[in-house]
């Protein structure tokens, strides 16, 4: 263990305590980012989490179709 403070940024929002080593960047127009600042303010999140949670969202319910696709096929 080092005596190096950890970088708070490199905590993931959405699980706490395990750390967030990778990025991903886009580029979107001011009035974009604005309006996904002010949603994730509404639901009482930072922009990054907010993000994190409808991505995460989209691929667990992807799974999830991927998986009563299968039970219907089987």
């Amino acid at each position: 263990m080092t005596d190096k403070a950890r970088d708070p940024r490199a905590l993931n929002s959405v699980k706490g305590a395990a750390p967030a080593t990778a990025q991903i960047q886009i580029r979107v127009i001011p009035d974009v980012k604005n309006r996904y600042v002010a949603q994730a303010q509404r639901e009482g999140m930072k922009l990054s989490e907010w993000i994190q949670h409808h991505l995460n969202a989209v691929c667990h319910s992807t799974d999830d179709v991927k998986l009563q696709d299968k039970n219907t096929s089987d």
